[in-house]
């Protein structure tokens, strides 16, 4: 079955800021970094950032994953630690994104939300040719970013290298003038609305959503004129994680559904769309026949539990350009599709954008922690959570034209599990010398309480690792958290990206 693409809600009309506007600038600090250090410099800590608490990883352009340019407008890269982006017309840069209508996984701010009361102002290094002229900030507390949802604020630009320190938690001037309150599922920067017939690039260094602290606490950890900024610890949990768990196609047919050879689609079927090859990149195919956009791939599987079986992860790419048009070279979502045991109806998820080229990423998402219907979903839906699912099916993409697609894997898989033990490994992705950790477990159930297994732990650069034994406690599903310290430096804590079964 093909399903209509439903454009005109994922994608809202571009706000401008016009020029009436210009007098609703919001406050700006200027300020341009020096790398010399002074004798006596000042030690100040990092203030709590968005991108390094909750992703583990700071936007300061230093890996593809720190900005998704198919969500910039306007022609952009990301090199040499630089974010450089065309600058013409309303160039926008969205920092934190989401559409309505499709599945949020990685970090779409529709499963990632901003906490406004944590993170209140946003502070952006900069390099543009272009003075007397206005740059904006947008956010939006509703997927579909309707002006109804939507605040923002305005801010002047000068020419030249210079730190934008914007506090978001001032006026909002813009959209609804919705103030920057709740959780904030997108947030956009205009780094420089340019009239017509002007045109240039902007380079931006790094970008914080930060909370409080000093009066350079807003920059990278680092060297800035006569500050020292010290780093707030980054834990990051390395196992458990979902890739541990048991393979549901591993499990039903002794072998996982990787598709870089011919003996991997035993039993599966491809429906309009034509298999070119194998190799490293997966099973090579175009959309082909009278209905391109449906491309489908059904899957052979037994009955299995859809609440073990939940995490589901895909590795998938094609060639050309991200959209989400309804005509060829459009369509850039996939979706998975299920049959649960007591019924006939198919359970049609909702949309998974995929994105193009470098900003393609491995799909992972867990299936049991959100509605994954359609909103067009036949009744009835029934959902994936606690269900038994006889049949499955993937559907690449809904480009109507003769898009050549890669499949290289994609795996169902349970919770790991341990019979006795396991070893807890994670780092700090900010490590410095003398910082220590705390590694504490609760039970899955909703008012289960942290306890600590390991206090005061060492930590070196590089990977780490504690035992949690499960032999004097319940066998049971567990979170697994990382408490990290610096030295004279706040706290930071980061949960496994996965539970844990533990077995007696």
């Amino acid at each position: 079955m093909q399903h209509r693409l439903r454009t005109t809600r994922r994608r809202t009309a571009s706000v401008v800021v016009t020029a009436a506007l210009a007098a609703l600038v919001g406050t700006t600090v200027s300020v341009v970094p020096t790398a010399a250090p002074a004798s006596a410099a000042t030690r100040e800590v990092e203030s709590p950032d968005f991108a390094s608490q909750v992703h583990g990883d700071p936007w300061d352009y230093s890996n593809v994953e720190d900005q998704n340019t198919d969500e910039v407008n306007n022609p952009s890269s990301l090199r040499d630690g630089k974010l450089r982006v065309h600058l013409v017309g309303d160039t926008a840069v969205s920092l934190v994104s989401t559409t309505s209508g499709s599945l949020p996984y990685g970090r779409d701010g529709g499963s990632r939300s901003v906490n406004a009361s944590t993170y209140r102002s946003l502070s952006f290094s900069m390099d543009q040719p272009f003075s007397k002229q206005i740059g904006a900030v947008y956010w939006w507390t509703c997927r579909e970013k309707t002006s109804a949802c939507g605040g923002g604020t305005t801010f002047e630009v000068t020419a030249g290298s210079h730190v934008y320190d914007l506090a978001l938690s001032k006026a909002s001037t813009l959209q609804a003038r919705k103030p920057w309150s709740g959780k904030i599922v997108s947030v956009r920067l205009d780094p420089v609305v340019l009239p017509t017939g002007k045109s240039g690039t902007a380079s931006i260094d790094w970008v914080r959503l930060h909370g409080s602290g000093g009066a350079k606490a807003a920059y990278p950890p680092g060297t800035h004129g006569s500050t020292v900024v010290v780093p707030r610890p980054r834990p990051v949990v390395d196992s458990p994680n979902p890739d541990q768990g048991e393979d549901l196609a591993t499990t039903q047919r002794g072998r996982p559904w990787d598709f870089t050879s011919p003996a991997a689609m035993q039993g599966a079927t491809l429906r309009n769309a034509t298999i070119t090859g194998y190799g490293s990149s997966g099973m090579t195919a175009r959309n082909s026949g009278s209905a391109k956009g449906d491309s489908q791939l059904l899957l052979p599987v037994s009955r299995f539990s859809a609440s073990k079986y939940h995490r589901l992860s895909i590795d998938y790419t094609y060639d050309g350009r991200y959209s989400l048009a309804g005509t060829p070279g459009g369509g850039k979502m996939a979706r998975l599709i299920w049959w649960d045991a007591t019924s006939s109806v198919p359970q049609i998820g909702n949309d998974v954008l995929t994105y193009s080229g470098r900003n393609a990423r491995r799909i992972s998402i867990d299936l049991n922690k959100q509605n994954d219907l359609d909103e067009d979903a036949l009744a009835p839906r029934l959902g994936w959570s606690k269900r038994t699912v006889s049949g499955l099916r993937f559907d690449p993409n809904e480009d109507p034209g003769a898009l050549t697609w890669h499949l290289k894997a994609l795996h169902l898989r349970a919770d790991p599990s341990a019979v006795g033990k396991t070893t807890v490994r994670f780092h700090d992705a900010a490590w410095v010398s003398g910082t220590t950790a705390t590694v504490s477990i609760a039970r899955t159930a909703p008012t289960a309480t942290w306890h600590a297994i390991a206090r005061d732990v060492p930590v070196t650069k590089g990977s780490n690792s504690v035992v949690f034994s499960v032999a004097d406690r319940p066998a049971s599903s567990y979170r697994i958290r990382v408490t990290l310290t610096h030295p004279g430096v706040p706290s930071a804590t980061a949960e496994a990206p996965s539970n844990i079964v533990m077995h007696h």
